[in-house]
């Protein structure tokens, strides 16, 4: 992979860590912002979706549309059945737990689209039984610790299920407590900050896999350590309104969906056409460049346009 091959151990373990905080984030904000409007009846399921699908499949169709024309270019027939059900956003989690969209990150919203049906329904049965509320989201959450070590091959029930199911339940719970948490802010970001460290100190001292517990658990503490840290510590709270930060931030989702589409494109350029490779740091660097470059540009005619960021 010329420069580019030293990305590999960040792919490797910032997968998890992406793909567990999305979660989690989506889960947080969607029940910050929409559980009493719908145990209140003020949203419609039909209105709750179609707002969720307006804000996320333009950009998903144009990753992965833009994946599989690379993959026509490198001489690559396209298989039917992927194709259908890649952009009928049910490619993995749904009915085939291996079978990935073309832009393979783009699995995350293929689950996503499945947990905010789940949401909806718990809160939906909260209007009714209130008591409900809490004890199906931890269900959902309990559920998705077990499915992450699992490998069943059944419907809704796979391994990324389950990165979905306890990420984002786990999301929806720290809403819970940050809502109506009576525990000082203090109190809660030091009580982090502290796991945060312990976690992080053993995994320096013996190694993320040696440690006896699921990698999967551990990066979602992690995750809820960090979302804890960023809501109530005072330095992460001023360090997040820095301008370059919040520009990063708010073409977050755009850089999640496009760096291995942008990867691809990068080493079919550097194969045909520069037979050379320069310094690994150089390639690192223009690649994030291009790779924020065309964030920015899917962010602002794609992804703010479908009112991704709105309310």
């Amino acid at each position: 992979m010329g420069g580019v091959k030293w990305l590999d151990s960040v792919y490797k373990y910032g997968g998890y860590f992406g793909n567990s905080m999305f979660f989690m984030l989506s889960g947080l904000l969607t029940a910050y912002h929409y559980k009493n409007k719908i145990i209140q009846q003020e949203s419609t399921f039909c209105a709750f979706m179609e707002k969720r699908i307006r804000k996320i499949y333009p950009s998903y169709f144009l990753t992965n549309l833009f994946a599989v024309l690379l993959l026509i270019l490198s001489g690559t027939k396209p298989a039917a059945k992927k194709l259908i059900v890649t952009f009928l956003m049910v490619a993995n989690g749904w009915f085939d737990g291996r079978e990935m969209p073309y832009n393979f990150p783009t699995w995350f919203l293929c689950v996503l689209i499945l947990l905010y049906i789940l949401y909806y329904a718990a809160a939906k049965a909260s209007s009714r039984f209130p008591r409900l509320y809490f004890p199906m989201c931890a269900f959902l959450l309990l559920w998705g610790m077990l499915l992450v070590t699992k490998d069943w091959d059944l419907p809704f029930n796979y391994r990324t299920c389950g990165e979905g199911y306890m990420n984002f339940f786990l999301g929806v719970l720290l809403a819970e407590v940050i809502m109506s948490s009576p525990v000082k802010k203090e109190i809660l970001a030091a009580a982090n900050l502290l796991i945060f460290s312990a976690i992080m100190i053993s995994v320096y001292l013996f190694g993320l896999e040696t440690i006896p517990v699921n990698l999967n658990w551990i990066v979602s503490c992690l995750c809820a350590n960090m979302i804890f840290i960023a809501v109530y510590g005072r330095f992460p709270v001023k360090a997040l309104t820095f301008p370059p930060l919040q520009a990063i931030g708010k073409c977050s989702f755009s850089i999640y969906l496009w760096h291995i589409p942008v990867v691809r494109t990068y080493l079919m350029i550097e194969k045909k056409f520069l037979p050379f490779y320069m310094d690994s740091r150089w390639n690192f660097i223009l690649y994030f460049l291009v790779l924020i470059a065309v964030s920015a540009m899917s962010y602002r005619y794609f992804e703010r346009k479908s009112g991704f960021r709105k309310k």
